[in-house]
Formats: structure tokens, sequence, C-alpha cells
């Protein structure tokens, strides 16, 4: 893990949502780059090409958002491991057929995987989750009501 853990947020009408962390102005080439299945939403997510950290997620494409009025961390609360998570993808690896993009009253869970969260990675506002064996299953965001509200009107423009 890197310690770092400051991210900035963009919510656009082309590109729904980018999450970058400061870790990417650190770089000195393109990052690594993989595409991955949320359900009907497209997520790419760019890593340091040596290292393996996160620097970039974006939401390429929002699909159909399941929508809650709840909540994003309604239960018990979390242990977060505070850091930026380190990763690596084997392109077929990547289960295709799991995922989705669900839209809470304070923030959004992207699904990537299936199984259940074992680890937290990140912040309070941004956290990675991880499967047992240490599989990338899910990214929470949490938004200010402003931007939530941004983000649903763009992913209703969409559809």
């Amino acid at each position: 893990m890197s310690p770092e853990v400051r991210h900035f947020v963009e919510i656009d009408e082309y590109v729904p949502l980018t999450v970058q962390w400061s870790g990417y102005s650190h770089l000195r080439e393109a990052p690594q780059s993989i595409v991955l299945d949320a359900g009907a939403s497209l997520v790419e997510v760019k890593t340091h090409r040596e290292s393996g950290e996160v620097v970039e997620l974006i939401l390429i494409d929002i699909g159909q958002p399941e929508n809650f009025d709840t909540s994003l961390n309604a239960s018990a609360p979390v242990l977060i491991d505070s850091g930026v998570p380190l990763v690596s993808f084997k392109e077929s690896s990547q289960d295709r057929s799991v995922g989705g993009v669900d839209l809470y009253v304070d923030g959004l869970r992207l699904r990537l995987g299936e199984g259940h969260t074992a680890r937290v990675v990140g912040s309070q506002d941004a956290a990675f989750g991880f499967s047992d064996p240490g599989h990338l299953v899910e990214f929470d965001l949490r938004l200010d009501p402003d931007r939530m509200a941004q983000l649903r009107a763009v992913a209703c423009a969409r559809h």
C-alpha cells in the first residue's frame, strides 16, 4: 500500500466519473490501464506500471444504476486500511458476468467482482474492497449531496 490517500473527483456529462489520486501527478510514463465490466457499465482502472498503485479510476459508461434511498454504509462500520491499494490484473481472471453500479444518498458503489469483501483499503471517502483471495470486488465513493445530484443527472441523461 502507498500511504497517500488524497483523491480528487470529477463528474462530467461525457465521462460520468473520474477519481484520481495524487500519485497520478508523480507518473513518469503512461499508467497501465484495464477496463472492467461493472454490469452494463464500464470502469477503467489505471495503475502505476512498476508499483501497481492505483492512480485513477474512471466510470467510462454508466448503465442502469440501482438506486437506494439509504446511506452507502448503513451497516456496521468497517475497518479500513489507510492508503491506496497496489493491484495487478490478469485479463483472463476477471469475471465479466458480475457487477453493477449502485447509487446511494451519499455515494456510489461499483461492484466489480463476485465474493464477500474481506479487506478494505483506502479512506472513509474512497475505499476499495477485496475478497479473501485478494481480488478487487468493489469500490465505494462517498459524495456530498450536490455531487450525487450531479451524478444522478448524468446517469439519467445517458438513458
